[in-house]
């Protein structure tokens, strides 16, 4: 009888181990995106990298995204969102005013095979400026507020020439197509924004006259909020991708993720803040 209650208890113990070791894994989490392109373009960019989540942890990913930047890091924050790809500045803040709250799955390594990548300014085609000098007195157009290349990187290098005191006006549109769109129009004078954005639009009524100093890429992260076996999942099925049918909805000829510290960040911390300092938010 004794013999028969430890083997009923030691059953009863390897069951409750079994199910405690499973009951943390999260079958159901939420992909979330900041406004950096139109909402469909978005859908459609990361539904291989969704699909191939989801084949290798085993969870169900929605689709969401934010109405703009701080939306985006704040439901990450919160754990309402719990899988994301920051740009570099988001990232930036999060791992600086957040520490804890999020955890890195990988940097992208792009076309070039490094982590680092340019944001470029933009005229109007057929028009006089060509440099970043030719846009004083002028009219410029930025993305959102918190875009490392739609706003920081292109701010910075206005600032470094000597021009962003003398603009006549300068706009916050949203995202990088709005500032490429605008531009072309003739709404705007120049614009700061992505380059695989502008290349889409020159030859449509814009031109490259100028590209920044490289800053780290976009990055993959997760929510403190989920548990670390989940964790672990996305972060190896991350870093093992080299599928192009995957990566290139994402960035043309990118090549995979990689690892890299926030530190690496801090040259972009000290440009963000040297524009915060002259562009009150």
């Amino acid at each position: 009888m004794i013999k028969k209650c430890i083997v009923l208890m030691v059953g009863l113990a390897m069951s409750a181990m079994m199910l405690t070791g499973t009951a943390g894994a999260q079958t159901s989490l939420v992909f979330g995106v900041h406004p950096f392109k139109a909402p469909d373009e978005l859908a459609k960019m990361f539904r291989p990298l969704i699909d191939y989540l989801q084949k290798e942890t085993g969870s169900t990913i929605s689709f969401r995204t934010a109405k703009d930047y701080d939306a985006s890091l704040a439901a990450l924050v919160a754990g309402d969102i719990h899988i994301s790809y920051l740009g570099p500045s988001l990232y930036a803040i999060a791992t600086e005013k957040h520490a804890g709250k999020i955890q890195l799955l990988g940097t992208v390594v792009n076309k070039s095979g490094t982590p680092t990548f340019k944001g470029v300014i933009i005229a109007k085609d057929g028009s006089a400026i060509n440099s970043l000098a030719d846009l004083k007195g002028k009219k410029f157009a930025f993305g959102d507020r918190e875009s490392t290349l739609s706003c920081y990187m292109p701010a910075y290098m206005l600032m470094q020439a000597g021009v962003f005191d003398s603009l006549v006006e300068h706009k916050f549109l949203g995202s990088h197509d709005n500032v490429a769109k605008a531009v072309s129009m003739g709404v705007f004078d120049g614009g700061g924004l992505q380059p695989s954005v502008a290349e889409k639009y020159v030859g449509q009524g814009v031109k490259i006259i100028a590209e920044s100093a490289p800053v780290y890429e976009h990055v993959l992260v997760v929510s403190a909020n989920v548990d670390q076996e989940t964790i672990k999942k996305l972060q190896d099925a991350v870093l093992a991708l080299k599928d192009p049918a995957v990566l290139d909805p994402l960035m043309k000829g990118m090549t995979g993720f990689v690892t890299t510290r926030p530190e690496d960040y801090d040259n972009l911390r000290t440009i963000m803040k040297e524009v915060d300092a002259k562009m009150p938010q």
